[in-house]
């Protein structure tokens, strides 16, 4: 009995690491402004972001321009996304998770994340981060990567090769197909040390509100906010169509009047021309 009690519990020890690989982030749309999109991983049709909303692996948030959005991680992380940003959480275990910025840029403030691994990929570069406070950019083909006020981001090519390791107050440079740059300090992300700080508010608010959710609820209240929202999509969308018909028919109506005054003005130029005609050769 001693030997099945011993070999039960070697296989719960040897277990639990796998277990907590699969644990994974309570990950929710903690605000939104302006026009933002969630494209959920079932293939349903999109729909508009609302604060509090439950995000799973595999869903999309795209932020238009003049928009920003907030996923918090349990509460305790913060990622912020600027306008004309599309992001992915392509993977949310807790023990290797991996966000996708495919375009736009965003800040995010990490807490000490130990054992656990947090990368964000972008089309030319992968950021490896511990816990930190970082901004991560794409234009164009290029990425750029920087660390704030504390923290370490190891960063490398989407190729691999050599990484480069970030400390507090440096920022770094990807091009596609290229190792990163040598880290330098911070210029390109100075003038958003004061919305990094500013984050740090913002997350403080956050988790003094954050409640835990099981699983059933969180899937009962994304069913609900889901539906909810997919009908004021469409009802955005319908309305920004019916607006752009307005404005389609402003400017066919514009058009039409321009072309009406060009013409009557041309048949006065005629009459004119034939009255002076008239009076020159009576």
């Amino acid at each position: 009995m001693k030997f099945i009690a011993a070999s039960f519990a070697f296989l719960l020890l040897a277990s639990s690491p796998a277990r907590a690989q699969e644990e994974r982030w309570d990950a929710r749309l903690a605000g939104v402004s302006g026009e933002v999109t969630v494209l959920a991983v079932d293939g349903s049709p999109e729909v508009s972001g609302e604060a509090g909303m439950p995000l799973e692996e595999g869903d999309r948030v795209v932020v238009a321009e003049g928009g920003s959005a907030e996923v918090a991680l349990d509460g305790g992380s913060l990622i912020a996304l600027r306008e004309n940003s599309d992001f992915k959480l392509e993977k949310t275990a807790k023990g290797e998770s991996t966000f996708f910025l495919s375009a736009g840029s965003l800040l995010a403030k990490i807490h000490s994340l130990g054992t656990q691994r947090l990368r964000v990929r972008t089309p030319t570069a992968i950021a490896a981060v511990r816990g930190t406070e970082f901004g991560v950019e794409v234009e164009g083909e290029d990425s750029h990567v920087g660390v704030f006020d504390e923290g370490k981001v190891e960063v490398t090519g989407e190729k691999g090769g050599a990484p480069e390791l970030l400390i507090s107050n440096q920022e770094t440079s990807v091009r596609k197909g290229q190792a990163p740059e040598h880290a330098a300090q911070l210029k390109r992300f100075m003038a958003l040390r004061g919305q990094m700080r500013g984050q740090g508010r913002r997350l403080a608010a956050i988790k003094a509100k954050w409640k835990a959710l099981p699983p059933s609820q969180r899937r009962e209240m994304r069913q609900k906010m889901m539906g909810r929202m997919r009908e004021h999509r469409q009802q955005f969308l319908l309305k920004r169509a019916g607006l752009k018909q307005k404005l389609d028919d402003k400017r066919k109506q514009r058009k039409e009047n321009g072309q009406k005054r060009r013409a009557e003005n041309l048949r006065k130029m005629e009459e004119r021309r034939s009255r002076i005609n008239r009076k020159a050769n009576p």
